[in-house]
């Protein structure tokens, strides 16, 4: 989250900044940290940048342990998926709309994956 704010451009200078402030204290839920869901959609950094910053050796080596057991992208991406919404949700002890936000998703996004889930098990 730092990192996007550093590194954003602000061509409003400090009036641009305080209202982009302004739109994520609004979007923040709970005493939890900022994250990529209380960023307004429309200020969001672009997936590719995003994501190549916060991948780190220990899921690179989850990756490739699956995929040395035969394990598709498919397969790793549902993993992934659910690991992450059963993350959020108790992180956010069970709270639906802080985890969708925290994921940055919508409420109701956030329910039809879980009900997904709960029929394929």
């Amino acid at each position: 989250m730092r990192q996007y704010l550093t590194s954003r451009d602000y061509p409003g200078k400090v009036r641009e900044l305080k209202q982009l402030i302004c739109r994520i204290c609004y979007r923040h839920v709970g005493a939890g940290p900022i994250t990529l869901g209380d960023i307004p959609e429309d200020e969001r950094p672009t997936d590719s940048c995003w994501c190549c910053d916060r991948r780190t050796p220990e899921f690179d080596r989850a990756i490739q342990s699956a995929l040395m057991l035969g394990v598709g992208l498919k397969e790793i991406s549902r993993a992934a998926t659910e690991s992450a919404i059963r993350i959020a949700m108790n992180e956010e002890e069970g709270n639906l709309q802080r985890a969708a936000r925290k994921l940055g998703v919508t409420d109701r996004a956030l329910q039809l994956r879980r009900a997904n889930q709960q029929l394929n098990d």
